[in-house]
């Protein structure tokens, strides 16, 4: 039996007067937890006190937060207006004590003790990266009963299973406002992830304000940037909550928007603008480059804009550059990104080949590697440790690099360069982004399980990252891509390796999704606003049962699909406004339909069948109501077939119910029937798919099918 089984606690004490223990919703889950009976009350005398540093600004401004969300949350007005070093409280209901002052900083202490009893809750960390974690944990504890808002009464010792846990936004490929990243941030801080590597520079964008080089932001940003003054808010904001802003310069490809306003830079000439990856190729024929067929070949084959790795003034602008980035973010680490990079840039440019030759440099992986280790001595010159996507991997790497995985094995597309284990055989720390990408669509059960964590034990894993790329996210749908689903990544990070029981994961990511809701992420808000958007303002509750069972196909296949639709698919003012756009990823409608066929198979309990009947019958209803609307509506018109197949596939279930209710014998030759009638009503449509076929499928043949390890990528 696994251990998470046990619902959400490790370990509980029940009394001498059993009583069942309160069912939590901790995400992530405790590194030890002990339930004990009873409930500490929440009314308007909660009081808290702090035992630590005066000067503990940051301590100071969490713990208010906190007591002012339980104050909104429990609506008992509070007696306290605030909390501050002065007060003198000595019996306040919640103590908080913390032993030293510290800063975020990968590899601090993050451990904590929370306990909970009938009359008093107490939270000990050894500094206040320790505090802060426990002070989430606490929001997630209050719950309500008929009586009122209560903490159910715990003994909590907590510590993070690895010490870095990331979230990838880039925000190159569609802008991200400033109010979007914050709000993410409060999130992050929720799940108790503590980096945010913000990828600032691609191909498409430059996002960033230099000084020094000002036309970085006239010329390659499309006028969407972040001044200095917003980014030293934002490393503010983050350090608050105890996150650590890495910055991602992308380099020496992924690179246009560089060139846009520096083309003396680049290894092709001008001129540049910032845009898709291929575009300056596509403006510039040349008979010599090589020609091929398929993704890999032109993965192969494209010159994209690259960085003059021989030309002295390249790393000369660097380190001036770095240099004043360094003034802006100060974490320890840059991200030089340094992937994809396949060298054709170079191996086209004559004056390239021949310094590569004076140098008895034999590929360009030589002059790859010479140019991240120019890179590397720049940062280590301004205090930065260096990180880079898996490409930086070679045998002559600086050991004080941290090499960060992402491809996965044999995949055919993109070489791996190693697993993570060969990574830290040879001395590399290493960051895990592999299993973990949010932006193809996976449900979050193959990022919680991901295999890549599978008997990790080595130190030098250092954690991961929840990757999210934006070429399908812009500012309006990007907290729905990405949340609730960076959740089980965060647990993934910060839980013991034996939490794993994914029907428990679902429950509490799905509770995770509405306490982001209500601490102002927009995740839902603006599912909610796209359907009244696809309605025309008109009545979205039709509309909305189907496309709360409706998922975006999986892997690279709506990336591919807007690929076939032309240029002007890829704009990045072309609005993501389909349905395939805004629905989630992982449906609550299908988790809370698969868990009751899984009870009514079982069990065969009436009242998970009567649940059961009333989803099918309001399915198999809906495509009624759903026809005058699609009329005109290019949108909808998208998923027609979908409101069609999900009425007949309701019926199916719904003929499977009453054959079980008059004792019917399995008939094979009904179920092969109804199984091609299924497998037909699967396919996607729009760049959706009907994500509760499986669960009509086990009605008709008496079987819940496992949900599948892993899914196809391209």
């Amino acid at each position: 039996m696994r251990a998470a089984l046990i619902t959400i606690f490790v370990s509980f004490t029940l009394h001498a007067v059993a009583q069942q223990p309160a069912i939590l919703n901790l995400l992530p889950v405790p590194a030890q937890i002990q339930q004990i009976q009873g409930k500490f009350r929440l009314t308007g005398k909660f009081t808290m006190s702090i035992t630590g540093q005066s000067t503990d600004s940051i301590l100071y401004r969490a713990v208010n937060r906190a007591y002012q969300a339980l104050n909104r949350k429990t609506g008992s007005i509070f007696g306290q207006q605030s909390i501050s070093p002065g007060d003198t409280l000595t019996q306040a209901s919640m103590q908080v004590v913390v032993n030293t002052q510290v800063t975020v900083a990968a590899g601090v202490n993050e451990s904590y003790t929370l306990k909970v009893d009938a009359a008093h809750v107490s939270l000990a960390a050894p500094n206040t990266i320790g505090a802060l974690r426990g002070l989430e944990t606490l929001k997630q504890l209050c719950a309500l009963d008929d009586q009122g808002y209560y903490f159910p009464c715990v003994s909590i010792t907590d510590t993070p299973r690895f010490q870095w846990r990331g979230l990838m936004i880039d925000v190159a490929r569609h802008f991200i406002s400033i109010d979007e990243i914050k709000r993410n941030i409060d999130a992050m801080a929720a799940v108790k992830m503590n980096v945010l590597h913000w990828h600032l520079t691609d191909d498409e964008g430059f996002r960033v304000e230099s000084k020094l080089f000002p036309l970085f932001q006239v010329k390659g940003s499309n006028g969407d940037y972040y001044t200095q003054t917003e980014l030293k808010e934002m490393v503010q904001y983050a350090a608050e909550r105890g996150i650590m802003i890495v910055p991602e310069f992308d380099m020496p490809g992924h690179s246009q928007s560089w060139f846009a306003g520096y083309p003396e830079l680049a290894s092709q000439p001008g001129p540049y603008r910032p845009g898709p990856r291929a575009q300056w190729q596509n403006e510039h024929p040349d008979p010599n480059r090589p020609k091929g067929n398929g993704i890999a070949d032109m993965v192969a084959n494209l010159e994209a804009p690259t960085f003059d790795a021989t030309n002295e003034k390249v790393y000369a602008f660097l380190d001036k550059f770095l240099g004043e980035m360094a003034t802006i973010f100060p974490a320890a680490y840059v991200h030089i990104g340094a992937d994809e990079n396949n060298g054709m840039a170079w191996r086209l440019n004559p004056a390239i080949a021949i310094w590569m030759k004076s140098q008895q440099m034999q590929s360009t992986e030589d002059l790859q590697r010479y140019f991240v280790s120019r890179v590397n001595d720049i940062l280590k010159k301004h205090r930065r440790e260096m990180i880079g996507w898996e490409e930086i991997y070679n045998e002559k790497l600086p050991k004080d690099a941290i090499v960060h995985k992402w491809i996965p094995e044999n995949i055919g597309i993109v070489k791996s360069y190693g697993t993570p284990s060969d990574f830290t055989a040879h001395g590399y720390r290493t960051l895990i982004s592999e299993g973990f990408y949010l932006d193809i669509f996976m449900p979050a059960s193959i990022h919680y399980n991901n295999p890549s964590f599978a008997g990790v034990n080595s130190r030098d894993i250092l954690g991961g990252e929840a990757a999210q790329w934006t070429e399908l996210a812009d500012n309006e749908n990007i907290s729905g891509r990405i949340w609730p689903r960076a959740g089980a990544v965060a647990e993934r990070l910060w839980s013991p390796a034996s939490v794993n029981d994914i029907d428990d994961m679902y429950r509490r990511l799905f509770a995770l999704s509405y306490q982001l809701d209500e601490q102002g992420l927009l995740h839902l808000c603006n599912y909610e606003r796209a359907l009244r958007r696809i309605a025309n303002n008109g009545q979205t509750k039709y509309v909305k049962v189907l496309t709360d069972v409706l998922t975006p196909v999986k892997g690279y296949q709506k990336m591919i699909s807007g690929m076939m639709k032309g240029p002007s698919a890829s704009y990045q003012t072309t609005p993501l406004t389909s349905v395939s756009d805004i629905v989630f990823v992982d449906s609550e409608t299908k988790r809370k339909f698969r868990m009751l066929v899984k009870t009514y198979l079982e069990t065969h309990d009436k009242n998970a069948e009567d649940q059961i009947r009333s989803y099918l019958v309001a399915w198999q209803d809906n495509d009624t109501h759903l026809q005058p609307l699609f009329a005109g509506n290019r949108r909808l018109m998208e998923i027609q077939d979908h409101s069609k197949n999900l009425s007949l596939a309701a019926a199916i279930g719904l003929k499977a119910l009453e054959r079980g209710d008059k004792g019917a014998s399995p008939d094979p030759g009904w179920i092969q029937q109804q199984a091609k009638a299924l497998d037909s009503y699967a396919k996607a449509h729009g760049d959706t798919e009907i994500a509760v076929i499986p669960e009509i499928m086990a009605l008709t043949n008496g079987s819940l099918a496992p949900e599948p390890a892993s899914y196809k990528v391209f």
